[in-house]
């Protein structure tokens, strides 16, 4: 029987993150890297790395089937799935401190970076993950999300957009044990990271709780990779330690 060529593939690949997680496989030379982004300018750096193959994707429903329907074609058979995609705050809004300051315009952005995209990127890469041999796919989510961890409350967009996400992943979790008992699949905390998106929330942030895009991926890639298969969604930090639904 032939082997099917395995390859690893990250999405979401302009965030901090997932670019030292990228250079990080790319360096191991282990298998192909395929790196989906919006940015144009990130597909082009991205493609310069050795074994990385870059695509450009605004995650349309159209352009997330082009992508599934060429990794199908080419028989590729996944790996590692990393979806990193997700947004804080954005352009006019930031993070509720109060209901008071809820808008549903920012609501619907952060949901939709959060929430949407992430399960939407699932469900295109579906019919791959269930036929590959033992595929380790985590998704980027946060502490916050948790519900039993909520001692501070505010957040409410970001809160609720990652316990909705956590949701989600759990049916993945029990449909895909169905589909592929191989599978594992994770709600990754990656814990906070060093970025032009957290400046403004590090005050309060032990230095040595302050990771480097390079510490998080390095941290991500200890996590992932001894994952065994279970049946069931993990929801863990950067240490590998259980956060609480």
């Amino acid at each position: 029987m032939t082997e099917k060529p395995s390859q690893d593939l990250v999405v979401g690949a302009s965030s901090a993150i997932a670019g030292a997680l990228i250079e990080r496989w790319s360096n191991e030379t282990v298998r192909p890297i395929t790196a989906v982004s919006r940015s144009l300018a990130d597909v082009h750096s991205l493609s310069a790395l050795k074994g990385v193959n870059a695509y450009q994707s605004d995650y349309s429903d159209e352009s997330l089937q082009s992508m599934t329907t060429e990794l199908l074609d080419g028989g590729i058979d996944i790996n590692r799935l990393v979806v990193c995609n997700g947004v804080l705050q954005g352009e006019g809004y930031r993070p509720e401190r109060a209901l008071s300051q809820l808008e549903v315009s920012a609501m619907r952005d952060v949901f939709e970076a959060n929430t949407f995209t992430p399960m939407r990127v699932l469900a295109a890469l579906w019919p791959v993950l269930k036929r590959s041999t033992a595929p380790r796919i985590a998704v980027l989510s946060a502490r916050v999300g948790s519900i039993g961890d909520n001692q501070l409350g505010g957040w409410y967009s970001y809160r609720g957009s990652k316990a909705a996400l956590n949701m989600m992943l759990k049916c993945a979790a029990l449909e895909l044990r169905r589909l592929n008992s191989a599978a594992k699949l994770i709600a990754y905390h990656p814990g906070t990271v060093d970025t032009p998106l957290s400046k403004p929330f590090q005050g309060t942030v032990a230095p040595e709780k302050l990771f480097s895009p390079e510490r998080a991926a390095e941290a991500l890639d200890a996590v992932l990779s001894p994952l065994e298969a279970d049946g069931e969604l993990s929801y863990v930090d950067w240490r590998g330690e259980k956060i609480p639904w």
